[in-house]
Parts: C-alpha cells; structure tokens; sequence
C-alpha cells in the first residue's frame, strides 16, 4: 500500500489464470475433492477477513482465481463492508446482489448493516454447490420456500448437510463462524442458536 499524488493505491499479486466460474466452463462439473480443497483456501481467506471485522458479500466462483500452483484466491472487495467491535457498519459500499449467491438479508435495505459471518458462509456453501453440481444455486428466496435440488449421487452426504444447513434462510440456523462450517464439511455436528434455545 502506498500514496502519491493524493491517492492511496495498493498493489496485488497479478494473477493470470483463470477464474474458477472458467475454470468449471472447461471442466464441467468437479470432483468433490477437488472442489473441497478449493472451498477450504477461499473458507481461510473468509476466516482472516472475519477476525478482522470484514464481510467480502460477494463470494462466488468469479470472484475466485486460480493461481499458478492452481491454488484459489479470493478476489474483488468492492462490495466488501467493515465494522466495528460492536459489529456495526462502518464503510458504505454499494449493495450489489449476486443472483444464486447471495442470502435473503442481501436483497432487504440495511440487510447487511451488522457484522455477520454467516452472510459471506451462505455464499460458500452456494460456490461449493456450484462446484460439486455445475449448476448455479436457485435464488435464496426459493432455496427457502422449495430447497436445494437433488444433489449428485457421488456427493457425500457431509458435503450434502454442509451446503444444506449453510443456505439455511435464517442466519441463526446456520453455521455461525467458518469453523463451524468446516467442521460440517468433516461430518461433526454443529450446533444452531435454535439448538441452543431448544435446550
């Protein structure tokens, strides 16, 4: 990061391969584990920027390169949002939606003012879907009323509740951090809020 002429500027590292949405253009569909080890490097760079108060709000297969070692990058923090320790909003950025990718808090007016991991999770789960069945997620308004398709019958049935429970409509009943999401994709079970205020 430097300034000149007034302006702040940073650099990043010039990335020449393609972006994972051409990626599976050429591939068509992936291999779980293929998709997996891809939707662990993008769930570090969410688990980095969320200690730090940062939701990206626009993860999706686009907006994640590969590297020269075919390693995934998350790119294009345009839309991404800074808050507070009190986990208020303290950047404006446009809203933008990514149709398939985005949860319903997206699409509402001050949706996204708080600080939430679960917001940027539900978008995962959707690139993962993405990946695992080379279809591109129904909007998150009929994933709510209707659920996800069938998924393939070579998908495991971890991955399966992973994506299942992380594009839940509600973000009490999704995972609540990418740990927990993780731990979904290794077939432990994660707890809710619901869980919680069940017991």
């Amino acid at each position: 990061v430097f300034e000149e002429n007034n302006t702040a500027y940073y650099v990043m590292e010039y990335l020449d391969n393609a972006s994972l949405s051409e990626y599976l253009k050429q591939k068509g569909r992936l291999p779980e584990a293929e998709a997996l080890r891809f939707i662990r490097q993008i769930a570090d760079a969410l688990s980095y920027i969320h200690e730090h108060k940062i939701n990206h709000l626009d993860v999706k297969p686009g907006n994640i390169l590969l590297d020269a070692k075919n390693n995934a990058v998350l790119i294009d923090f345009g839309l991404a949002k800074r808050y507070d320790d009190a986990g208020n909003q303290t950047s404006t950025t446009p809203v933008g939606i990514s149709h398939g990718y985005a949860p319903l808090e997206q699409y509402k007016k001050g949706g996204v003012g708080t600080f939430s991991p679960t917001t940027d999770i539900y978008s995962l789960a959707a690139t993962l879907f993405k990946l695992v069945t080379g279809q591109t997620p129904p909007d998150a308004g009929d994933v709510n009323e209707d659920g996800l398709p069938d998924f393939p019958s070579d998908i495991s049935q971890s991955t399966i509740n992973a994506i299942t429970q992380a594009m839940q409509g509600s973000r009490k009943n999704r995972p609540q951090s990418i740990a927990d999401f993780l731990k979904l994709l290794d077939g432990e079970g994660v707890k809710t809020q619901d869980d919680d205020e069940a017991t």
